[in-house]
């Protein structure tokens, strides 16, 4: 007992130093450093800033509409020329079959 209360401080600060030591070695592997922390937080901004601006150049609701707007304007031209362009296909196989017909006849 008496070499238990002479060396109690001694063995209490082996203890204290063992544990710690484990508490910091815990620590150290659970836990980010301070620089890895920061190259991974300039990482992270600068993806998330070329991420901001490839959104700032996409078309938002306005521009799309617009497009829509447009694409039915150009379709209901595209239908006002359907009439002229089956005439001129008519007029095209009416031609084509002229030239065939002049060709077998000899002329």
């Amino acid at each position: 007992m008496d070499f238990i209360l002479e060396w109690y401080k001694a063995f209490l600060t082996v203890g204290v130093a063992i544990v710690g030591g484990a508490a910091l070695a815990w620590l150290r592997s659970t836990f980010v450093t301070k620089k890895a922390h920061d190259d991974v937080s300039k990482a992270l901004e600068s993806r998330l800033s070329a991420v901001e601006k490839t959104i700032e150049d996409l078309p938002n609701a306005d521009d799309l509409h617009e497009l829509d707007k447009r694409l039915i304007e150009v379709s209901g031209k595209i239908d006002g020329l359907n009439p002229q362009l089956t005439d001129i296909k008519r007029l095209t196989d009416l031609l084509m079959e002229n030239e065939l017909r002049g060709t077998r006849n000899g002329d």
